[in-house]
């Protein structure tokens, strides 16, 4: 079977197992790539050269990506070889790139604050012969629930954009998060106060979005980015993206005392590894503070 015949067969087997639309879709369009390069040939016949020489030639993309194209055709390879299309799994031959880490810098209390400010009013505008003056923006309420919502919880864009009205527990202060698996996530009094505030505006049903677009669609993850930049570019601010709000949460949450079990189960890891890149973080902070705060080195005891 040829690899561009075979990538709607595997895609069902994924579909199969309720994976989600964005991994579905970032699965499809990988392969789809990878067969347009590689060029009309049976799946069988692709080597080890094949695979390496494709994944040396991805030089306009982060590590990161990399090994996702690497990842997704290793589980295009065990589903093959499962159905007998080939025998060999080619990708486990070759080695995938170990990606970069980023540094992590969490948005700061002022800039918080700067955002929510920002929510309010334009910039000043001038009209022709006439003075620059500020107007209130129609989509405050929701701006303000989506900053605050984001900076509580931690939850990824992809899940807040697909929160419905029935997922959000109004009278104990929590909501279903959306992740590999299903779980609880609290969110404090005044998250929810600003929930309540921006939902009240229309009647709603259980099944719609609770985060929609000026014109009443349900927010994408795309959406919900250019809504941050551009509060944010009206706040002064450069760098800030949603996913920015999610390492801000966990820092936080472990600076004020939070655990890393607890912090797990919130954000919907499966591991604790990328909780621990936060908690070495937290742990830092903590250090910074005790030089600066330590009576040993603010009385001058070392004479």
């Amino acid at each position: 079977m040829k690899i561009a015949q075979s990538i709607p067969e595997y895609l069902e087997s994924k579909r199969a197992q309720h994976l989600s639309p964005r991994t579905l879709e970032d699965y499809e369009g990988i392969l789809h790539k990878f067969a347009r390069e590689i060029g009309e040939r049976e799946v069988s016949d692709i080597d080890v050269k094949g695979v390496r020489h494709y994944l040396a030639s991805l030089t306009t993309v982060s590590k990161k990506r990399v090994k996702n194209v690497h990842t997704t055709l290793s589980s295009f390879w065990t589903w093959a070889v499962a159905d007998d299309i080939c025998s060999t799994h080619i990708p486990r031959l070759v080695k995938p790139p170990k990606p970069e880490k980023r540094v992590i810098v969490p948005i700061t209390k002022w800039e918080i604050k700067a955002l929510l400010e920002a929510t309010d009013c334009s910039n000043l505008y001038a009209r022709r012969g006439k003075s620059a003056e500020l107007y209130r923006l129609r989509n405050s309420r929701r701006d303000q629930a989506i900053i605050f919502f984001l900076v509580d919880t931690g939850v990824r864009a992809s899940e807040l954009c697909q929160l419905q009205m029935g997922e959000v527990g109004f009278d104990n202060a929590c909501v279903h998060g959306k992740g590999s698996k299903d779980r609880i996530v609290p969110i404090s009094r005044s998250t929810m106060n600003r929930l309540k505030s921006y939902t009240s505006l229309k009647k709603r049903n259980i099944k719609d979005f609770v985060f929609r677009t000026k014109d009443d669609n349900p927010l994408t993850s795309d959406s919900l980015r250019a809504i941050i930049i551009r509060v944010a570019s009206r706040a002064g601010l450069s760098g800030i993206h949603p996913h920015r709000f999610r390492h801000t949460f966990a820092i936080n949450f472990l600076r004020n005392g939070g655990d890393i079990f607890s912090l797990q189960m919130i954000l919907g890891h499966e591991t604790l590894d990328m909780v621990r890149r936060y908690l070495a973080i937290a742990q830092t902070d903590i250090q910074k503070a005790h030089r600066k705060a330590s009576p040993v080195e603010n009385w001058g005891l070392d004479i």
